[in-house]
C-alpha cells in the first residue's frame, strides 16, 4: 500500500508539473529560435573604372545569401572615411561623379537583413593633376 501511495504521489507531481510547464514540441519553443549571426559573402570581383572624371566601382552579384539586404560603399582618403552609400542598397555598382584628387580607397561590404556585415573589399584610385585620367590599382 505504501508503494501505491508513492506511485500516486509521483503521478500527481507529474500532472501538476505538466500543467504548469505545458506540453509542446520543440518548434513552439521560443528558446529554440535561431539567431542569424553569420555574415553575408564578401563582395567579389571588385573592379574600378575611371573615365571622363568619374570613378565606377562594380562587383559581382551575390547569389549565395537569400537574406542579403544590400551593399554599403565608402571612400577613404588620408584616414577620413566618407559614406557614399550609407544604407544597404541592392546595387552592383556605384559611380563616384566627383572622385577626390590624390589617392583614395573605395570599400564595399554586404549587409544581411539581420544586420550582419561581411568583410570589406577594397579598390584604390589615384587622381592627380599630372594624370588626369587617373591611375587604377586593386
Amino acid at each position: 500500500m505504501a508503494s501505491n501511495k508513492k506511485i500516486a504521489i509521483l503521478m500527481l507531481i507529474t500532472l501538476v508539473s505538466l500543467a504548469f510547464t505545458g506540453c509542446s514540441d520543440s518548434n513552439d519553443n521560443p528558446a529554440a529560435v535561431v539567431v542569424d549571426t553569420a555574415p553575408p559573402a564578401v563582395p567579389a570581383e571588385l573592379d574600378m573604372n575611371y573615365s571622363d572624371g568619374s570613378a565606377t566601382i562594380s562587383w559581382a552579384q551575390n547569389n549565395v545569401d537569400a537574406d542579403l539586404a544590400g551593399y554599403i560603399v565608402t571612400r577613404e582618403r588620408y584616414g577620413v572615411v566618407e559614406d557614399l552609400v550609407a544604407s544597404p542598397a541592392m546595387i552592383n555598382s556605384y559611380i563616384d561623379a566627383s572622385p577626390l584628387s590624390g589617392s583614395s580607397q573605395y570599400h564595399v561590404y554586404s549587409v544581411d537583413t539581420s544586420g550582419n556585415a561581411s568583410a570589406v573589399s577594397t579598390t584604390y584610385l589615384t587622381v592627380s593633376l599630372t594624370h588626369p585620367d587617373g591611375e587604377l590599382s586593386n
